[in-house]
């Protein structure tokens, strides 16, 4: 038999703990991924581990096994040995995520989408489109959003700058980029499996760029600024 619908004052203290629980989750994910772009795996293996050992919270009891989910795939991030590794697994993290709001009704709700940076050719403004477009794959990937999702991906597409901007060590890494945003958005499927997949490679390229640039400006000192 169907499970009757709890009275409105129950429906929304059980959508506020999901809401809750969600945006929680949400700063933690974002802020695994930022440290892990600048190579920091041990302190983003330590925020993993937060959300794997999550106690249950009981206004998510119909959303339990998403959340099991959840937890299952931020401990094999917390497990993972390499950077590489570990972006490929937050990635997956967060389509698990996104099909727990999707299963909630608890989605993210974003903002219009901001301009998008001019296209100047320099390593400054590169680097405006590309934190651009790395915020509207993301949107993608966590809200099972379309239009952010294309957005992004038509931007790191585009050609990257010729080598005489760039320095030697950083000129495989903007073809990679192109290349592989290019086949995600031509890809025929686009499931939020194909999305983690195309989203952690492409995580994988930027970490290696940035880390390639830090160790290079100013040695240790840099890397940890």
């Amino acid at each position: 038999a169907d499970t009757p619908e709890p009275p409105p004052e129950k429906r929304f203290e059980r959508n506020m703990v999901a809401r809750f629980h969600m945006h929680e989750n949400f700063d933690l994910l974002r802020a695994i991924e930022r440290l892990l772009i600048r190579g920091k795996l041990d302190d983003a293996k330590r925020f993993a581990m937060a959300i794997s050992e999550a106690p249950d919270e009981p206004g998510l009891g119909a959303w339990n096994a998403r959340a099991t989910v959840v937890r299952d795939r931020a401990a094999a991030l917390a497990r993972a040995t390499t950077v590489e590794d570990a972006l490929r697994r937050e990635a997956k993290l967060a389509a698990a995520c996104a099909s727990c709001h999707i299963d909630s009704g608890a989605m993210p709700e974003f903002r219009t989408l901001p301009p998008v940076p001019p296209d100047r050719p320099t390593i400054d403004a590169r680097m405006l489109r590309h934190r651009w477009a790395a915020d509207r794959l993301w949107e993608g990937i966590v809200g099972g959003a379309e239009e952010p999702w294309r957005a992004g991906l038509d931007v790191l597409a585009g050609g990257p700058l010729e080598w005489k901007e760039m320095s030697p060590a950083r000129v495989p890494f903007g073809r990679d980029l192109q290349r592989l945003a290019d086949l995600a958005r031509r890809r025929k499927t686009d499931t939020s499996a194909d999305r983690a997949t195309a989203y952690g490679e492409i995580l994988v390229v930027c970490a290696g760029c940035h880390t390639v640039v830090l160790t290079n400006a100013a040695g240790p000192a840099a890397a940890d600024g």
